[in-house]
């Protein structure tokens, strides 16, 4: 599957998730963007709504939610920022009637894990065409199940180049003992899927840990102050943090290699070295035909392999053979 410019077959997405950690300043968002781009993020992903509806008003974190807003005119300066950058966004909307200005200027978009089940929401996205990154953190295996389903019924065989599932724990932060990596290998086993991994774990432990297990889109929340008040920095990788992860990530991902077992051409190569040999159990005189009794076992695997033990019995030897020395083809008649 290729996405946002990587094959993802061989390579790891980096999603640098902004949401709303700008706090409604376009100038912190700007900074955060630039930021992430330096730490060397692919892209950064941005909360898009209205909120009337993305929370109630009757809420107390409507008010929150209010000053974080930003409407349509000051996103398209922030993607404009982006592609002055180089860099790609993302938008997660999580209001439904944002729908038709993502698509107005990107091709992929995040559900959020709270609206995997919010059938009205799943459908619109599919009916654009969206490429889509799914996060199933408080979803249970049927509704994973129904929500793929939907976007199946639309895109068919090609779900497998449209569709990534995320392994998310939706807890705010999420202890070491509720992350439950082992998702990431069961949902890619379960669905046949692409699978990545939306991170809320303190450090930068598990997304390493997540690449390990399958992981080919890894998400983090991402700010340039771990101090500030709003929940969601104390549980964000700053650029430092980001800058280690990747180097060690694209390095773990050499070291994980292929879902194969097979020997490239250095081992095959090695292989006799490091394996058993036939040698002359004594001294063997020319002439002499030989039993089991004559041979024994050591390396190098020169001319025999120990298991080719049959292919030399009841062979005459054509020359003297001291004790310890390799049976040779040569020497065989």
């Amino acid at each position: 599957m290729k996405l946002f410019g990587k094959n993802l077959n061989k390579e790891i997405l980096y999603i640098a998730e902004i949401g709303v950690n700008h706090e409604g300043s376009m100038k912190r968002c700007f900074k955060l963007i630039k930021e992430a781009k330096k730490a060397g993020a692919d892209v950064v992903k941005f909360q898009c709504f209205t909120p009337e509806k993305y929370i109630s008003t009757e809420e107390p974190k409507y008010k929150i939610i209010k000053k974080f807003y930003f409407n349509k005119k000051e996103f398209k300066k922030i993607i404009d920022y982006c592609k002055k950058l180089k860099i790609y966004y993302l938008f997660t909307p999580v209001s439904h009637d944002w729908i038709g200005f993502i698509k107005k200027y990107s091709k992929t978009i995040k559900v959020a894990s709270g609206d995997l089940n919010f059938n009205f929401l799943i459908k619109s996205i599919v009916k654009s065409k969206f490429n889509i990154i799914l996060s199933t953190g408080i979803s249970e295996l049927n509704e994973i199940k129904k929500t793929i389903n939907i976007i199946k019924s639309k895109y068919k065989n090609n779900i497998k180049s449209k569709l990534v599932l995320m392994h998310c724990v939706s807890n705010y932060p999420v202890h070491d003992s509720q992350a439950n990596l082992r998702s990431i290998n069961f949902l890619k086993d379960k669905f046949k899927l692409t699978t990545g991994y939306s991170n809320h774990v303190i450090g930068i432990n598990a997304c390493l840990a997540s690449i390990c297990l399958g992981a080919r889109v890894l998400e983090f929340h991402f700010t340039d102050n771990k101090n500030r008040k709003f929940r969601d920095h104390q549980l964000s990788l700053d650029r430092s943090d980001v800058s280690k992860l990747i180097k060690m990530s694209n390095n773990f991902n050499i070291l994980i290699g292929k879902y194969e077992k097979t020997l490239d051409s250095h081992l095959i190569k090695n292989k006799p070295i490091f394996s058993k040999g036939i040698i002359a159990n004594k001294d063997l005189k020319k002439n002499h035909r030989l039993s089991i009794k004559d041979l024994s076992y050591a390396r190098p695997a020169k001319y025999y392999f120990a298991n080719d033990i049959k292919k030399v019995i009841n062979k005459t030897i054509k020359r003297n053979i001291s004790f310890g020395s390799l049976i040779k083809k040569a020497n065989l008649k």
